[in-house]
C-alpha cells in the first residue's frame, strides 16, 4: 500500500479542528483566555505599528508632491513671466491656466497633508498608550491569570472556593482540635476498659484464693474428723 498525504481539504479541516479546540480549551480556563488576550493585543500592536509606518510613508510622499507642484506653481508662473516679455499674452494665458490648475491641485494636497499629519500623531499617540498599557498588563500577568480564574469560581483572588483562606484554616484546625479529642477519648476508654479488666483478673483471683482457703479448711477438717476414734464427737 503506498502512503497517501491528506489532502488540502482534510488539512484545513485538522486546523479549524484544532483552533475550535484551542479556543474551547481557552475559554474552559479563564485564566488562559486573559493570557491569549494579552497575546492577542501584543499582535495588535504590531499591526497597528505597521499601519503607522506606512501613513509615515504616505506622509513623506504627500509632503514631495506639495513641494513638487509648490515648484511647479512657481515654475508655470516664470513662464507666463517670459511669454509676456515675449509679447505672446495667449501663450501667458496659458500658462496661467496650467498654474491655476496646479495651484488648485497644491491646495488639496496641503489640506490632504495637514490632515495626514493629524493621523500619524494621534496614530503614534495611540500606540506609544497601547505599548505602555501592554507592558503594564503584562508585568501582572499572572496575578490576572489568577483573578479571572478566582472570578469563575466566584470567589475573590486569594481565597479559596468554599468561603476563603481564612475560614478554611479555621475547619481545619477545628478538624484537627476534634480529632485530638477523639483521639483522647479513646486513649481513656483503653484505660478504663484495661483497668476494667484487670478489677476482674483480680477479683476472680481472689475467689480463686478463697475457694482455696475453704478448700483447704475442708480437707482439714475431714482429715481431722478421719483421725478421731469412732463414736467420739469432734
Amino acid at each position: 500500500m503506498s502512503d497517501k498525504k491528506p489532502g488540502l481539504l482534510t488539512r484545513l479541516k485538522n486546523s479549524i479542528s484544532s483552533t475550535l479546540n484551542s479556543a474551547v480549551d481557552a475559554v474552559s480556563d479563564p485564566g488562559q483566555e486573559v493570557a491569549l488576550m494579552l497575546d492577542d493585543l501584543a499582535t495588535q500592536i504590531q499591526e497597528a505599528e505597521k499601519d503607522l509606518h506606512q501613513a509615515v510613508v504616505d506622509r513623506k510622499m504627500m509632503e514631495r508632491k506639495v513641494e513638487q507642484l509648490a515648484k511647479d506653481e512657481t515654475d508655470w508662473e516664470k513662464r507666463a513671466e517670459t511669454a509676456l516679455r515675449h509679447g505672446d499674452e495667449n501663450l501667458a494665458r496659458q500658462a496661467l491656466k496650467r498654474k491655476t490648475e496646479i495651484s488648485a491641485q497644491l491646495a488639496e494636497s496641503r489640506e490632504a497633508l495637514q490632515q495626514q499629519g493629524v493621523l500619524v500623531e494621534s496614530m503614534q499617540k495611540h500606540v506609544a498608550q497601547s505599548k505602555q498599557k501592554l507592558k503594564m498588563l503584562n508585568l501582572r500577568r499572572g496575578s490576572l491569570m489568577a483573578q479571572a480564574r478566582a472570578a469563575k469560581r466566584g470567589v475573590m483572588p486569594g481565597q479559596l472556593s468554599d468561603g476563603g483562606t481564612l475560614s478554611r484554616i479555621d475547619e481545619i484546625e477545628q478538624r484537627i482540635a476534634a480529632l485530638e479529642t477523639l483521639n483522647e477519648a479513646q486513649a481513656e476508654l483503653s484505660t478504663e476498659v484495661q483497668d476494667a479488666e484487670l478489677d476482674a483478673k483480680l477479683s476472680e483471683l481472689e475467689g480463686e484464693g478463697k475457694l482455696d482457703d475453704e478448700l483447704a479448711a475442708l480437707k482439714a477438717k475431714m482429715k481431722a474428723q478421719q483421725s478421731l476414734p469412732s463414736g467420739s464427737e469432734p
